[in-house]
């Protein structure tokens, strides 16, 4: 992963040197095409981290729920979703931007009335925001988003009425990944 930001960040060294002379729109488009590139290496490397920390996401799940009812997870790839589902197919509901609207609320009324149901996975972007998930009184956050509003959104749809007990929020991050770096800005 250092070794992939490394690069990026070398090409896009090399190329404002490249560029020095050009004009000025010349210059733009240039530093766009580098920029583009460089977002598109940024996102591999994300979903590679969150790929890599699934199975021990999973484990402290499963740590979570020996000492509480209910836990709300939060994710941003897909295949992060997708897995989280699988690994509690029996126990779970979940929303992302995938789940259609007559969906979205039955997964929520589910997850608050179910004691059946005892994970709620869900989208940063697509649960984060104007659902109560009260039922619980922690979240998880396997992945990070850039934005540190969607996650505070997120976070909040526990810190609702109706909430109870004081909120647990866990970011899962590996040593010196780009998720520890978005961590701690």
């Amino acid at each position: 992963e250092r070794t992939a930001l490394s690069f990026a960040a070398a090409q896009l060294e090399k190329a404002r040197a490249e560029i020095a002379g050009l004009p000025h729109g010349e210059q733009v488009m240039r530093l766009r095409q580098c920029r583009s590139i460089a977002m598109t290496e940024i996102a591999r490397v994300r979903k590679e981290t969150a790929m890599r920390k699934l199975p021990a996401a999973i484990e402290q799940i499963h740590e979570v729920l020996g000492n509480v009812e209910k836990i709300v997870v939060f994710a941003w790839h897909h295949d992060i979703h997708d897995g989280l589902k699988a690994a509690f197919a029996k126990v779970s509901v979940s929303l992302d931007g995938r789940t259609d609207i007559a969906q979205r609320q039955a997964a929520v009324d589910a997850f608050q009335q179910s004691r059946g149901t005892r994970v709620f996975i869900g989208g940063i972007r697509s649960a984060g925001l104007g659902l109560t998930l009260t039922a619980a009184s922690v979240v998880v956050f396997v992945e990070l988003d850039w934005t540190p509003a969607a996650m505070m959104q997120a976070e909040d749809r526990l810190h609702r009425i109706g909430q109870h007990n004081p909120v647990l929020v866990q970011h899962l991050v590996i040593d010196g990944s780009i998720d520890a770096k978005m961590a701690k800005n």
